[in-house]
């Protein structure tokens, strides 16, 4: 209850700050309120607690994913560089929202119970439809645009599915008994507006043209802290369902066909935004792929852990880069002449994200691989390590962009507001996490089961 408590605090009193003090304050009442929500969340590690009849659960599963969503918060807070202050749009309201994107991700983490679960989503959800459109200008609104309609369609699909689940089992609580053809459908649409929120393949197409057409913290934001609550809940929906019989096959094809064509698709692109949104999708489908494994929660936990550290790190560079046209790969030329820190970040976030040792990304991968394996998914293994292979293709080329290319500019790139914290903070994690992996996979041992 303590995280709960003090995420809706932060947000309440971040869109208050608002109106009576600079938005330079609102961000420091925002960020002192996420580090009291990881406070929070250190003190009652582990400890298993139920609040309001069962709705509201605190384990150690949604504890991690907790965790990971704050971490992707903070880094999203700080990386915004003065991003609005620069380009004259309104900055106030990016920080509330971003709290009660968080608290949304939280419930939608923390229960069992479905009618719960989808209100955590348009908690999460509707903050995001205004953040994607805070540029202010035709990118910016087609993003929102996009996020909008195509959210409206999946959390329709998502409340038809609970409807479908409560006249089959009876009941809005995951892992209720129920069969027959109406309760197949409702875990088909559960499944569909699930795999929207978490970009699985053939759902993701909305995410290119989003994160490209959204300010790049915001997108730093969407792919780390987002991606973290849609995990959460498919991995509650889809281990009280069981993956035996036909949901295997679908779910396993899914997950090949999303490693497959995220990794084949990031290989074309030219604007480094986009390219990186391909890259979120494939990792979405080797996080789902510790749900094949007999315990998925702790290596799933780390890996999303592993991803918004490293994804996390690429957009915070991104954003010093932008000059709110995209960042096309001629501009990431000469980038370690240009600023040692941001050369030395995006070395380290695209190495990790290519699941190289000794960063943190090897050792996600790893854990999933493992997992799977462990589930006796050996062909499922197998061809996701393929997809690897491909990825590491692209990973480099962004890399050899940025030492080998023939600069575009010359001039040092002038880092601004908090982002050289974000970015230092986020390269020291990427390497200290990678070379003493045990410190934060034992944050997710606990999590030893979901909750039936």
């Amino acid at each position: 209850m303590t995280t709960l408590i003090v995420l809706f605090a932060v947000a309440l009193i971040a869109t208050f700050a608002g109106f009576f003090t600079p938005p330079r304050s609102v961000k420091i009442v925002t960020l002192l309120g996420m580090v009291a929500a990881l406070i929070g969340l250190a003190l009652t590690w582990g400890d298993g607690a139920t609040a309001f009849g069962g709705l509201y659960v605190a384990d150690a599963f949604s504890q991690g994913v907790t965790l990971v969503m704050i971490v992707g918060a903070i880094l999203a807070l700080l990386a915004d560089c003065d991003y609005f202050e620069r380009k004259g749009w309104p900055a106030f309201e990016y920080y509330p929202l971003v709290a009660f994107a968080v608290l949304g991700g939280h419930v939608m983490a923390s229960t069992p119970h479905l009618g719960v679960m989808i209100v955590g989503l348009e908690i999460l959800s509707i903050p995001l439809y205004a953040l994607a459109a805070s540029r202010r200008d035709e990118a910016g609104y087609e993003a929102s645009l996009k996020y909008f309609l195509m959210g409206a369609v999946a959390a329709a699909f998502f409340l038809y599915g609970i409807a479908l689940y409560f006249g089959s089992s009876g009941s809005f609580l995951l892992g209720t008994e129920g069969s027959g053809l109406i309760f197949n459908a409702a875990v088909l649409m559960l499944l569909v507006g699930l795999s929207f929120k978490a970009a699985l393949t053939p759902f993701h197409w909305w995410t290119p043209d989003v994160y490209q057409g959204s300010a790049t913290p915001v997108t730093l934001f969407m792919a780390t802290a987002v991606k973290a609550a849609a995990f959460a809940a498919l991995a509650r929906v889809m281990v009280a369902v069981g993956l035996s019989g036909p949901w295997f096959y679908a779910f396993a094809a899914m997950v090949l066909l999303t490693v497959f064509w995220g990794n084949l698709t990031a290989m074309v692109q030219g604007e480094a935004k986009r390219m990186l949104a391909y890259s979120s999708v494939a990792h979405a489908g080797y996080i789902a792929m510790a749900l094949f494994g007999p315990n998925p929660a702790p290596a799933m936990g780390f890996y999303l852990l592993a991803y918004a550290l490293s994804t996390g790190l690429a957009f915070a560079v991104l954003a010093e880069l932008d000059e709110g046209q995209g960042v096309k790969l001629g501009n990431l030329a000469g980038l370690w002449g240009r600023s040692p820190l941001l050369g030395l970040g995006w070395t380290v976030a695209l190495l990790s994200l290519a699941g190289l040792p000794p960063l943190i990304g090897f050792w996600g991968k790893y854990l999933v691989f493992v997992e799977a394996a462990r589930g006796g998914q050996y062909l499922l293994v197998a061809l996701a390590l393929f997809a690897a292979v491909i990825a590491a293709y692209y990973y480099l080329k962004l890399l050899a962009a940025a030492l080998f290319g023939k600069p575009v500019k010359v001039e040092p790139v002038k880092l601004s507001g908090s982002s050289p914290v974000g970015i230092a903070l986020a390269t020291a994690l990427v390497v200290v996490l990678g070379v003493l992996p045990g410190l934060a996979y034992g944050l997710f041992t606990a999590a030893t089961a979901l909750i039936k």
